[in-house]
């Protein structure tokens, strides 16, 4: 497809519009809860786990990466839950639920653990959705 120069906007007609950074998390949140609801239907619940929680981690940085909070501090935390935790009530309250499995995820994922409960796997999954759904521009907001 060719691309048309505009001599007037300064702007490329034909050309792609670029995602958001928002948009990019959200995006391979889904997928990561796409495939860690397939994995734990197969009985995965180590492998449903880690992606369920990947999913909640995408959601975290695209809820970040549009907090003003965010953007004006200079120093942040490096923990994804404690950055979440700086947008709002909404994501000090989401940062809580997923600070409480991120031990025991750690601990699957090294091996330690090698089969987590189904009840508590079902849990984080069924949490990272709903933070999924609330991070949706047609949700309502977490950082609210």
């Amino acid at each position: 497809m060719n691309s048309v120069i505009s001599a007037t906007t300064n702007g490329v007609y034909g050309a792609r519009v670029r995602q958001s950074k928002r948009d990019q998390f959200l995006e391979t949140a889904d997928g990561c809860l796409t495939y860690a609801y397939e994995r734990f239907e197969e009985g995965a619940y180590d492998e449903a786990m880690e992606y369920a929680y990947r999913a909640a981690l995408r959601t975290a940085g695209a809820v970040c990466s549009d907090s003003p909070v965010i953007q004006k501090r200079k120093r942040l935390p490096r923990s994804a839950w404690k950055k979440l935790a700086l947008t709002g009530k909404g994501g000090e309250r989401w940062a809580n639920v997923f600070e409480s499995f991120s031990r025991e995820r750690g601990r699957v994922a090294s091996g330690i653990e090698h089969m987590p409960p189904a009840d508590r796997v079902a849990q984080l999954l069924e949490q990272a959705e709903q933070f999924y759904l609330e991070a949706l521009p047609a949700g309502n907001g977490v950082a609210a």
